[in-house]
């Protein structure tokens, strides 16, 4: 008996017709019985079908917390992926970089951490005027690079740091007066150590090198010239404080003094906030207005943030994107 070939073009027609027909059938099945929803769905937030399950806020919250704020879970919409809500006590108000204390507002309760002892951490480009001299550990960190800086290009040691937090103000002081936001631990009063003697800083000569680099380091002149009528202080170059890089940045290139740059910041919510480039770190900045006792506002996930209060009306927000 001859042996039957199989002819391969009717193989592959037959295939053709067998598949498409699995097709049909199923485009109608789907007709007939279209599938259930679920999963998550996309309309403003994100939900699932247990949603309505989900903890969002109180008690049952994701906490993720951050220096005695309560962060929840609730979000906005898909804009807001990657933020957080939490909740700023009052307390904070009056803490942070960027506090304002002034005879108008005076300090609240402070509680010192991360200080540091400059004793232990000084370099050689300085010198102290007591034994004991307390500092903000990235302040001090930050006055080593800069004294580092000035003597390398100056060639000078010359600078004693007279004080930070308890400034002698008595008779014969080379900083005679006391400024009330010393108390927060950031800021420091300079003095030159002369030939023969101790000199009042005047920002002027060779030593007028910190004055013009100061804000690279994250200080800056509290108290600057031409600003006295919104200060409300005389010109004072021997009195730096230090506010961090990028707001130091900011300030000069705006040229603000404090008050102006908080009052600046105030126009800039989360919805708008202030973009800054520097040295290729970007950075958004924007306030969120008090609202009492526990303040709402919406932080970044990653941590990459901090929160300093105005000891006013308003928290300020500076994120790394």
């Amino acid at each position: 008996m001859a042996k039957r070939r199989l002819k391969k073009g009717r193989v592959a027609f037959a295939m053709f017709v067998v598949a498409g027909t699995i097709v049909f059938a199923d485009n109608v099945r789907r007709d007939l019985f279209p599938p259930k929803q679920s999963g998550i769905i996309v309309s403003g937030s994100f939900k699932s079908d247990n949603a309505q399950n989900s903890p969002t806020s109180g008690e049952d919250a994701l906490i993720l917390g951050n220096d005695g704020t309560r962060p929840t879970t609730a979000f906005d919409g898909v804009q807001n992926l990657g933020f957080s809500e939490l909740s700023i006590p009052s307390s904070r108000l009056s803490t942070g970089a960027l506090v304002l204390i002034d005879n108008a507002h005076p300090a609240g309760e402070i509680v010192y951490s991360g200080m540091t002892d400059l004793n232990n951490c000084k370099n050689e480009y300085y010198t102290l005027m007591s034994d004991s001299v307390l500092l903000n550990e990235e302040a001090a960190q930050a006055l080593n690079q800069m004294m580092t800086d000035y003597y390398n290009t100056t060639g000078l040691n010359d600078f004693i740091v007279y004080g930070t937090t308890g400034t002698y103000t008595g008779s014969g002081s080379l900083c005679p007066e006391y400024f009330p936001e010393s108390v927060l631990g950031n800021t420091m009063d300079l003095a030159i150590n002369g030939y023969d003697s101790v000199l009042t800083y005047d920002g002027k000569d060779e030593e007028g090198w910190i004055i013009d680099n100061c804000t690279k380091y994250g200080f800056i002149v509290r108290y600057p010239e031409n600003k006295e009528d919104i200060t409300s202080q005389d010109y004072c170059p021997w009195h730096l404080r230090y506010v961090g890089n990028v707001h130091a940045a900011i300030m000069a290139e705006k040229n603000f003094c404090l008050e102006e740059y908080i009052d600046f910041l105030k126009d800039y919510t989360f919805d708008k906030a202030f973009c800054y480039n520097l040295n290729g770190v970007n950075y958004e900045i924007y306030s969120v207005e008090s609202m009492g006792d526990s303040t709402p506002a919406r932080v970044p996930v990653s941590g990459n943030y901090t929160i300093s209060g105005n000891n006013s009306d308003r928290y300020i927000i500076t994120t790394v994107k």
